[in-house]
């Protein structure tokens, strides 16, 4: 969740107790007896609930205390009786709120975005990706390419690393480093690193330099070093979420991102910071750094990840985002970034904030960096309920003239630039209008009930522990009607179907301050670093974001890229 929105021993996973599965039937129970009184609908019952389920005794004093929540009014007799068919199940209520759930456990209720896409779009469509999940990736070696100077080698793309390591140039052992001396050098101005594994680092690089030898590598990402976000579970090594009561926790199960990043080779180098829970840059280790402006943070949540990219301490690096945590810091760090649709990578193994906005995806120099990253965290795990599986391809072809671009009224400078140069390519431009009938302010406090679903038990031993920018949220989440999330999230499906609709008319928007609408809706965002910008007198590189409709990170990557190679970052090297 990004700062400017208001927004080793292993921890097995702890079953939900047979005592508190009984709890649904007394639940029940307690229900049917205050709907038999009469009293009250179920915002009042949750409510009541929430009022008692701590205390011992259940009074009428704290019935008519829980009234104004659910907006009715009892007579004394009304309140008596509540407090008297309350009093019956309390013991069991106080159970249900103990009930040990492990992080991993998911939700029995699943949301899938894809199935309100399909009422949005045209049938060819939706047609033609339920039909085809096939990854066409194509990638050639640069053969004539020079090797960089060291000063420019820690900052090349994906593409020209693995055409030097193709060509042997370099070797992953020798690349891998270069780049752990940098994160050993740097990340004291930085504060990015969380864990720095030099040893699985090298031993990894040494494996694929192995295969290369033998002619047997498996992909472009072979022998590329990379950083995780440190929600990213990978044991026997911590996985902290940023967070003081969490700095000596390691996770049993590794993420799937992590183990399809293994499986194409890319070399691991450390597990890097992320904001407290995934809020802002600031974690128990310190700020963590823009690269571009040591006085200033990195923003966040995946802070660390985008500092560490922008800084050339990396290959590459994957982060996560729930409400601006990959284009945020992006955006501040100059680098670029995917934040793919809702449900196209798996988060299993990865902390949840909130299990229906949660997205995990790549964060590189380069926008054709991306290109080849994201195809890599592609397919089914049988492990993240919400997965869904679509093709993809890349490159694909299209020309200025053949694409529609939609243009949101609040434009940056770069954003100015870049349409400028669409208008001058004969690209269609079109004015795009993001407001909905549905407002996502009323929806947006769906992330933080769920969040402190996600951290309840932990909250309730130790209130008083450091979890960063969520103790307020933790503390008056408790308080939201069930019956209004659910509300909430129904008024969502219509937000998503008009959304769909509004961004279908367009290959790409361009601009947009839409954090909260294209979150809360799934849709794919791309940052891209491109042409240059001038900051209080300092260049740095300019940066734009692109959205488009649900899976069609292929276009917003596309367009990203030819954007990028007419106007490439200026400067590229930040100290």
């Amino acid at each position: 969740m990004a700062d400017s929105e208001s927004s080793p021993s292993a921890i097995p996973p702890s079953p939900v107790s047979e005592s508190s599965v009984s709890l649904a039937f007394s639940r029940r129970k307690l229900m049917a007896v205050l709907t038999a009184i009469g009293i009250g609908g179920q915002v009042f019952h949750r409510a009541l609930i929430a009022q008692v389920v701590n205390q011992s005794t259940v009074t009428k004093e704290m019935i008519a205390a829980a009234q104004w929540i659910a907006d009715i009014e009892l007579n004394p007799e009304e309140q008596d009786d509540i407090a008297k068919a309350l009093q019956p199940v309390m013991e069991q209520l106080t159970k249900l709120r103990n009930a040990a759930i492990d992080a991993d456990t998911v939700p029995a209720i699943v949301f899938r975005p894809d199935h309100f896409y399909s009422q949005a779009t045209q049938a060819n469509k939706v047609a033609q990706l339920s039909q085809s999940k096939d990854l066409l990736v194509s990638w050639s070696v640069e053969r004539g390419s020079k090797r960089p100077s060291e000063n420019e080698l820690p900052f090349a793309s994906v593409s020209q690393l693995a055409s030097l390591l193709a060509t042997k140039r370099i070797s992953s052992h020798e690349l891998t480093q270069i780049y752990l001396r940098r994160l050993e050098d740097l990340d004291a101005q930085l504060k990015c690193v969380v864990t720095l594994l030099p040893e699985v680092a090298l031993a990894q690089a040494k494996e694929s330099d192995q295969r290369r030898r033998q002619g047997v590598t498996v992909g472009v990402l072979d022998g590329i070093p990379w950083v995780a976000k440190d929600l990213i579970a990978i044991p026997p090594w911590k996985t902290t979420w940023g967070a003081e009561p969490f700095k000596e926790q390691v996770r049993d199960n590794e993420a799937t991102v992590s183990q399809k990043l293994r499986a194409s080779g890319a070399v691991l180098l450390a597990k890097v910071s992320l904001g407290a829970l995934a809020w802002g840059d600031k974690w128990f280790g310190g700020m963590t750094r823009n690269p571009w402006n040591l006085d200033q943070g990195s923003s966040g949540s995946s802070a660390g990840s985008a500092s560490a990219v922008a800084a050339g301490l990396t290959g590459f690096a994957l982060g996560s985002e729930t409400l601006g945590s990959i284009v945020s810091p992006c955006r501040r760090c100059r680098c670029c970034g995917l934040r793919p649709t809702y449900g196209r990578v798996s988060r299993a193994g990865c902390m949840p904030l909130a299990w229906t906005l949660d997205k995990i995806g790549p964060i590189a120099r380069y926008v054709e960096d991306l290109a080849y990253i994201f195809p890599a965290l592609l397919g089914t795990d049988g492990k993240d309920p919400s997965l869904v599986e679509r093709s993809y391809q890349w490159p694909i072809q299209r020309a200025w003239a053949d694409l529609r671009i939609g243009v949101a009224g609040d434009l940056s400078e770069t954003e100015q630039q870049v349409l400028q140069l669409l208008q001058a390519e004969g690209t269609t431009i079109i004015d795009f209008d993001s407001s909905m009938t549905v407002s996502p302010s009323e929806l947006g406090f769906v992330l933080g009930v769920e969040a402190a679903a996600v951290f309840q038990s932990q909250f309730r031993q130790d209130r008083n522990a450091d979890y960063g920018l969520w103790t307020s949220t933790f503390l008056h989440s408790p308080f939201i009607p069930a019956i209004e999330y659910i509300q909430a999230n129904r008024l969502r499906g219509q937000l998503i179907i008009e959304a769909e609709k509004k961004f279908s008319a367009v290959d790409v928007v361009l601009g947009g301050s839409d954090l909260l609408l294209t979150n809360l809706t799934g849709l794919p965002s791309l940052v891209v670093s491109c042409g240059t910008q001038t900051i209080d007198g300092k260049q740095l590189p300019g940066v734009i974001k692109l959205t488009a409709s649900s899976y069609r990170e292929e276009m917003l990557l596309h367009v990203g890229h030819k954007l990028q190679k007419i106007l490439p970052p200026q400067p590229s090297i930040p100290f």
